[in-house]
């Protein structure tokens, strides 16, 4: 089952963030893994910007409460993750893709953990955006999640 709609739009072109930095878009798979190799505590974050701007985003909706950061999903394997860092990222990707929609993009971003969000994600606060994963590394990750899906399954059965 696919969960990421790959015929919507989308550029290519790296993002200008306040302050003038640049942010590369990421458009493979083995792009964000090389990131997640390279940094602490990669996180992934849905949001119409990378940073932590958007104040909307840190009430919790039922009760209004103010959040202590915003919320975001690791990046990094778990060390009991036995199937390689590749798969465990594809699967975050796919599994927190449906978020993406109406301008909403996925950015790798890293920060503090301040607490857990209502649904036990960590809010991250003090955000350093790190890039953008672009609509060619959601399509790669759904990929290459589903086929090993099927192989885990067929080895599970067989």
């Amino acid at each position: 089952m696919t969960l990421f709609n790959p015929s919507g739009g989308d550029t290519d072109f790296a993002e200008v963030q306040p302050g003038g930095h640049e942010l590369p878009v990421l458009d493979s798979l083995g792009e964000v893994v090389g990131v997640c190799a390279t940094h602490d505590d990669v996180y992934l974050r849905f949001s119409y910007t990378p940073d932590d701007s958007d104040m909307s985003t840190r009430r919790e909706r039922e009760s209004g409460y103010l959040l202590p950061g915003v919320p975001a999903w690791p990046l990094c394997p778990e060390p009991w993750w036995g199937a390689g860092s590749r798969t465990w990222i594809a699967r975050q990707l796919i599994r927190h893709s449906h978020l993406a929609y109406s301008g909403i993009e996925p950015w790798l971003v890293s920060g503090q953990v301040r607490g857990r969000g209502p649904d036990c994600e960590p809010l991250i606060a003090h955000l350093t955006p790190i890039a953008r994963v672009g609509r060619k590394a959601l399509v790669e990750a759904d990929e290459s999640y589903a086929a090993w899906q099927t192989r885990s399954f067929r080895s599970l059965t067989g």
